[in-house]
């Protein structure tokens, strides 16, 4: 991962921190944002939840692929075709949150089973008191540090 540089606006991070699971059942939706360069990704948002309510625990939740598809499409067409899917958010009944064996299955079957525009996946994982980012590129998950802009 030394040769991607990877942005999130202030204002991403902010929606995803609003979201953060004090008590009740895990959330999660998916991030869009824009290639800025070869291997140079910005996320500029993180969709509203997009879960099955129904398919959400304290420790797990099923995201409705319906809704994220309508998001998808909605951003990249409000955005002159620049904001696309770049991965999937989700909370963690934790301070500083780890990926799950669970959470590194489903990443790696978003990679192989849906249309990617990138080379991976990204992974943000909203904890108690701190963000988990990771990459995912179809053989295992990279902790990633991210530029705040």
């Amino acid at each position: 991962m030394v040769d991607y540089t990877i942005e999130v606006t202030i204002e991403a991070v902010d929606a995803l921190n609003s979201m953060r699971q004090i008590s009740g059942n895990e959330n999660g939706g998916i991030l869009l944002g824009s290639e800025i360069n070869e291997k140079y990704y910005r996320i500029n948002r993180a969709s509203e939840p997009c879960i099955l309510i129904d398919r959400s625990s304290k420790c797990g939740c099923t995201r409705n692929a319906n809704k994220a598809n309508e998001i998808i499409k909605r951003e990249f067409e409000s955005s002159n075709r620049t904001r696309f899917y770049l991965g999937e958010w989700h909370t963690h009944p934790e301070d500083n949150p780890t990926p799950s064996t669970v959470d590194i299955s489903s990443i790696h079957d978003v990679f192989y089973k849906s249309e990617i525009v990138i080379d991976g996946v990204f992974l943000a994982i909203v904890g108690r008191k701190s963000i988990f980012w990771g990459f995912y590129e179809g053989t295992q998950m990279h902790n990633i540090d991210v530029i705040m802009i």
